[in-house]
């Protein structure tokens, strides 16, 4: 079954070139990467829209195993830790009601000097994911105008802010492979008149010059992130297509879920004002976060 469900030929695309054989002795064949294939478009009638193969592929990528009680919790892949951004996992037994079972930063319950205690109850969860939906469906249906002005809005905000912190580092790694360049060059020369013996300054160029190979793959990276940030686009129209699907949601069903969440980050509870006050982010297939998030007070 997953092997129907990766097939891009629903699509009317054809794709050749997708396995190769590591030599002509060999019968073992290997899956090639992308760059190696070759796709052709609109070979034959399409019987599936590119929004829903999108939405298809991410849930395959988020699908967890079933748990002991052969049951899939509701949020299973979606759920993740604003502080070290990994996994919440599904706590429950069978001796635990519904009320008691919770998601728990992975991180933690392993390694507790790497991340807080982000959790949060099954319940509470439920209660505040469906009322951001809520808001989110009845905003986008009652001023369509206005809620597709507000996403633009919010989107260019994420990329500047993105853009900003990547475009920082970007300069301060291109600062430092200059300063590699002169420390490097200093060592030669140094070596050249006698004062750094052939040893001392095979081992402090070969440390340098690993440093440097690692910032030019960085600032490569990096570059590539700006790029693609200016470059990025909200799909909105395919948002409000699955709105118009739906009336106002009163429950929350796996179907649901995974039609208009991309991932919920779950932020640790603030307890200072003598409450825990719990806050989620909701993000949406095709239209990232839109700043509708509750808070829980209990």
């Amino acid at each position: 079954m997953s092997g129907i469900l990766r097939q891009d030929a629903y699509l009317g695309r054809t794709t050749n070139f997708k396995y190769s054989k590591p030599s002509f002795k060999s019968k073992k064949t290997v899956l090639n990467p992308p760059e190696k294939r070759m796709t052709f478009e609109d070979t034959h009638p399409a019987i599936i829209d590119p929004d829903t193969w999108e939405i298809v592929q991410k849930n395959r990528e988020k699908r967890r195993r079933p748990m002991k009680q052969d049951e899939i919790g509701l949020f299973s892949g979606l759920v993740v830790c604003s502080g070290c951004g990994k996994r919440l996992y599904h706590s429950r037994a069978t001796s635990l009601k519904h009320e008691q079972e919770s998601y728990t930063c992975g991180t933690y319950r392993r390694y507790r000097n790497q991340c807080s205690a982000h959790y949060i109850r099954v319940v509470v969860l439920e209660e505040l994911v469906l009322q951001n939906l809520q808001r989110v469906v009845a905003y986008a249906r009652e001023d369509e105008d206005e809620f597709v002005r507000r996403v633009i809005e919010n989107k260019l905000a994420v990329q500047r802010t993105e853009q900003e912190q990547s475009k920082r580092k970007l300069e301060k790694q291109k600062r430092r492979i200059a300063e590699l360049d002169a420390i490097i060059q200093r060592l030669y020369e140094d070596n050249v008149m006698g004062k750094l013996t052939d040893e001392r300054f095979a081992k402090l160029s070969a440390t340098y010059e690993t440093e440097q190979a690692e910032l030019k793959q960085s600032v490569e990276s990096l570059s590539a992130i700006v790029e693609a940030s200016e470059a990025q686009a909200v799909n909105i129209k395919s948002f409000l297509k699955i709105v118009k699907k739906y009336t106002e949601p009163t429950e929350l069903t796996p179907q649901l879920l995974h039609e208009f969440v991309d991932k919920i980050v779950v932020h640790e509870a603030d307890k200072s004002s003598g409450h825990r006050i719990q806050r989620i982010d909701v993000h949406y297939n095709f239209i990232g976060e839109i700043d509708f998030s509750p808070e829980y007070c209990g």
